[in-house]
Parts: structure tokens; C-alpha cells; sequence
């Protein structure tokens, strides 16, 4: 993903959870794709629709900033036929326990070394390094 695009989308990251009261723990932009880990307030069924709505508005902005698609004009390849922005829906899972935390740590950290360049390879070794000589856990507690 290019600067440009990656500022936008950060930007809008911040307002649209801003908006919805998602708080975001977590976030790596790793250019074709983002992993979030976020914080629903209130009940279970409360936080299920917020959910929604927040993923629904966050990805519509992104494919119309980014993209430039929008209700009556989506989005075109340099033939002019018409392309998905996105290539599948969201991913999502909630997160239990420490063992989940740790698990879902490891992973965002690993795409965040993959973000800078490194090959995944690499990425999967020094994100594994890091969590098993606890220096995530020493410096977050």
C-alpha cells in the first residue's frame, strides 16, 4: 500500500472507531490487509451491533478513499470493468483468556514484522523469539 493510502486508512481506523466507541488495542496495517484487535463496551448484544455497524462503515470508507468507489460509481480496472475492492469479508473471532491474548499478540506482532519488510519466515521466528523470552509480558507488566 502506498504512504498515501496507508495515512488514510489509519486516519479513518481512528475516526470511525472514535465514532462507535471502539476502542482499538491492536493495529497493523500490513498494506493489503489490516489485522485489528479491538474493545467492545457494553452488553454482549450491544457490543455484537456496534460491531457491525463500526466494520460496516469502516470498510465502505476505505474502498471509497482509497478506491474511489461509491453507491453508483464502483470501482473500475484500467479496462473498465468492474472490480471488487475487497477480496473477502472480514475475519473476526473473540478472544478469551491469556492464552488467547498471547496467541493473538504473537500473530499481530508477526504482521507487524512483515509490514517492514521481513519475510514471514523470519517474521514467524523473531515473533516467537520475542514471546517465549517474555519480553512482551515484562514490558506490558
Amino acid at each position: 500500500m502506498l504512504g498515501a493510502n496507508k495515512i488514510i486508512v489509519n486516519d479513518l481506523v481512528t475516526k470511525v472507531s472514535k465514532r462507535y466507541g471502539v476502542k482499538v488495542q491492536k493495529y497493523v496495517n500490513v498494506g493489503n490487509h489490516l489485522h485489528l484487535v479491538v474493545r467492545l463496551p457494553g452488553s454482549t448484544m450491544l457490543a455484537r451491533r456496534r460491531f457491525h455497524s463500526w466494520i460496516r462503515l469502516l470498510t465502505a470508507r476505505i474502498a471509497f478513499e482509497v478506491g474511489g468507489a461509491f453507491k453508483g460509481n464502483p470501482l473500475r480496472n484500467e479496462n473498465g470493468e468492474r472490480v471488487k475492492f475487497w477480496d473477502a469479508i472480514p475475519f473476526s473471532r473473540v478472544v478469551h483468556g491469556r492464552s488467547g491474548w498471547r496467541t493473538i499478540d504473537r500473530y499481530v506482532l508477526k504482521n507487524e514484522f512483515e509490514a517492514q519488510g521481513l519475510p514471514t519466515a523470519q517474521a514467524i521466528a523473531l515473533a516467537r523469539e520475542i514471546y517465549d523470552s517474555n519480553q512482551v509480558w515484562k514490558l506490558s507488566g
